[in-house]
């Protein structure tokens, strides 16, 4: 068990020294944290890599976002999704479960770009690929 503990001090402190690593975790600050290493760090493969999946998650979640709010504000949906309807738990529990979900990735995210490996969010790369053809024709 110490072994572990001074193999998890040892990788800590030489990643807090690598300003790479640093840089693809401040990635996944919620909405505005991709910025800086997609822009500010665009020589480094390992935080675009981050920086763009970090971009492509807060995409989804704003997404999500505006499909709920359209659903509960917009005149046609909201008298069946809106404030005091029968279906305003359905939104309201889509959108929390969508909320913790992308804290919950953002962290992990985080944690994986901290111990320097590449990790795909699942089904996040495909459905951006398709996006990007589906544009492209």
């Amino acid at each position: 068990m110490a072994d572990k503990i001074r193999e998890i001090q040892s990788r800590f402190s030489r990643n807090m020294q690598n300003n790479d690593s640093v840089a693809a975790v401040i990635g996944y600050i919620p909405l505005f944290g991709w910025i800086y290493p997609l822009f500010f760090r665009k020589e480094n493969d390992f935080c675009q890599f981050h920086g763009k999946q970090a971009m492509h998650l807060n995409a989804g979640m704003l997404v999500v976002y505006f499909a709920v709010w359209i659903l509960e504000n917009f005149p046609i949906t909201s008298w069946l999704f809106g404030a005091d309807s029968w279906f305003h738990p359905i939104t309201q529990a889509a959108w929390r479960i969508t909320m913790l979900g992308y804290f919950g990735l953002c962290a992990f995210g985080a944690y994986k770009a901290f111990i320097e490996e590449r990790w795909e969010i699942p089904f996040l790369s495909d459905f951006v690929d398709r996006i990007q053809n589906q544009i492209k024709k």
